[in-house]
């Protein structure tokens, strides 16, 4: 199956569960932590808006010109998206309950996210090492990235 196919069913999973997460996870964070300072829903919400945006420009990045910088890119962004996944899944697991967005990032979002770096390597845009790095970074930024988004969003909204 062609590659941008596969990013863009990437970015409808992205869309899904960041829908999910942001209507229920800052319900679902409070009932967990009511003593921890969690990010309103309105917050989340714009937070999740500008990630999904994130997302979202990385596929349409897809041109043939950037063909290379787009394999990277693409690569990143699935890791990343691995790493959400999985994170919803192990959270819920430890609370003994499940966290909004663990049942689109088993079903879905991971899933997803592994197939296009399949196809990555398939098509030949990176080799099965580097798609393993970039996935890498992106594993390690899912922090940042989050916690950015919300610094920006709180910012936003001030």
């Amino acid at each position: 199956m062609e590659l941008s196919l596969r990013a863009t069913m990437l970015f409808v999973a992205v869309l899904l569960q960041n829908a999910e997460a942001t209507l229920y996870l800052p319900g679902w964070l409070m009932a967990q932590r009511p003593d921890f300072a969690w990010p309103g829903p309105a917050q989340y919400a714009v937070a999740a808006i500008l990630m999904t945006l994130a997302a979202a420009g990385v596929v349409i990045l897809g041109k043939p010109r950037f063909a290379g910088a787009h394999g990277w890119a693409l690569a990143i962004l699935a890791g990343a998206l691995l790493m959400s996944a999985a994170g919803h899944v192990l959270m819920s697991v430890a609370t003994l309950g499940v966290m909004p967005g663990a049942v689109t990032g088993a079903v879905l979002l991971g899933p997803v996210a592994i197939w296009v770096l399949a196809g990555l390597v398939e098509e030949r845009r990176l080799s099965g090492r580097g798609a393993a790095i970039a996935a890498g970074i992106g594993v390690a930024g899912v922090p940042f990235a989050w916690g950015a988004a919300l610094r920006l969003a709180d910012w936003l909204m001030a």
